[in-house]
């Protein structure tokens, strides 16, 4: 089992240097052509419930500050459509975005490749179902914690982090799905 599958099912702990604050998706995205929108659920780092914030170590250098990410897969129009193969969700990749709360510089933004399916679920009695995916994903890797600003800045630094989802739908359209810290 891959790191980032164990991170979004057993307990982790992260200690304090970088506060990372994360929050659900901005807008509706019932805009444009596609047939799904995507919201992200919420946070966690391997507990129950969701979070707002992260703390990242700093004094771990050598390892990557990950968090698991909840999204759900929505029809646009469930009362008009039910759900296909079409309707699925491939995540190509991710970016993230840091804004200290200082105003100071930041590493990034960092973009990583990634591949896992936010399934359309199925509809029973008007109810859609089994239409969400979780999966870990790095916030601050290990490499931005060896290099400046990071590994010079005075902790703790608080920060904002913006993380875009791209990827396409099950008949190839682009998709693109933004959580935004608040």
């Amino acid at each position: 089992m891959s790191a980032d599958r164990r991170l979004c099912r057993t307990p982790a702990l992260l200690l304090a240097a970088l506060a990372v604050l994360l929050a659900g998706c901005d807008g509706s995205g019932r805009e444009g052509n596609e047939f799904v929108f995507l919201t992200v659920d919420g946070f966690n780092t391997g507990g129950s419930g969701s979070i707002g914030t992260v703390n990242s170590s700093l004094a771990d250098r050598n390892s990557s500050t990950l968090v698991c990410v909840t999204l759900r897969n929505n029809l646009k129009n469930p009362t008009v459509t039910s759900p296909t193969g079409l309707d699925n969700v491939v995540i190509t990749s991710y970016t993230v975005k840091l804004t200290r709360f200082d105003g100071g510089p930041v590493p990034g933004p960092f973009t990583f490749g990634a591949s896992f399916t936010v399934p359309a679920g199925t509809a029973s009695n008007g109810t859609l179902s089994g239409n969400t995916a979780s999966a870990g994903i790095v916030l601050v890797p290990a490499q931005a914690k060896n290099e400046p600003p990071l590994s010079t800045a005075a902790l703790p630094v608080a920060a904002n982090a913006e993380v875009v989802f791209k990827g396409r739908d099950g008949g190839g359209n682009p998709s693109r799905r933004r959580a935004r810290s608040r």
